[in-house]
Parts: C-alpha cells; structure tokens; sequence
C-alpha cells in the first residue's frame, strides 16, 4: 500500500471514529452538541461580563466592553435565527415529501380503478388516464 493509501485509510478511519463519538454524545445528551454547549456557555459568558463591567468605572473601556458584548449577543441570535430557519425548512421538507406520497397514492389508486385486465383501451381512455395522473401530480 503507498503512502496516500495509507493515509486516506488513516483519515477515514479517524472520521469513523469521531462521527461514532458525535452520535453517542447526540444520544447522551438528547440532540445537538451545540445546542448543550451553547445552553452552558451563555449563563457563564454573562457572568463574566457582569464581573468585568462592574469592576470597569464609567467611560469609554465600559461603553468599549458594552459594544463588543452587544456584538456577541448579536452574532449569538443570529445563530438561533438561522437554527430555527433550519428547522422551519425542514418542516416544510417534510410536508412537501407527504403532500408527494399521498399524490402519488392517489395517482396509483386512480390507475389502479382504471386498469382492468380485459379492457381495450382507446386513444382517448390512455389521453384521460395521463390527464387524470398529472391533474393528481400536480403537473396539469
């Protein structure tokens, strides 16, 4: 085996490994790392910001921490507004692939009445079968 091969080997091996520590830690703590992380670092962060601004006189140090602690609470909603974006995407996904399966359940059922094994089927019936799935599908 070459030396690339080898180290490919080494780095897949290495993200299997950490991709199985991330799901255990998923299941231990109920869902997202991040979200854990973030639930404990905030209160903490706070904290710390409280002790540095009472121990800063009036003035423009205290404005200075005031504006960049501004800052991270900014960049800190902006992370729960795009997780909640994320999630209302994903509900809107799934209602989309449900809203897919029961036109397609509908179109099978439709077909389904339709075909009759003896049945000579005219230009016209095979034109209305067509019509009848896209009308379902959503295409007509």
């Amino acid at each position: 085996m070459s030396a690339p091969d080898s180290n490919l080997a080494g780095v897949k091996a290495m993200l299997t490994e950490m991709a199985a520590e991330t799901e255990d830690l998923k299941r231990v703590v109920g869902g997202s790392i991040t979200d854990v992380a973030a639930g404990w670092l905030t209160p903490q962060y706070l904290l710390a910001v409280r002790e540095q601004l009472a121990a800063l006189p009036e003035g423009p140090e205290r404005f200075k921490l005031l504006r960049l602690a501004a800052g991270d609470v900014v960049a800190l909603q902006r992370g729960g507004h795009s997780a909640a974006r994320l999630q209302l995407d994903r509900e809107k996904l799934e209602l989309e692939r449900q809203k897919h399966q029961d036109a397609l359940a509908r179109a099978r059922a439709e077909v389904q009445k339709l075909r009759e094994p003896k049945k000579e089927w005219s230009e016209a019936d095979c034109r209305a079968l067509v019509d009848k799935v896209d009308e379902i599908l959503g295409l007509k």
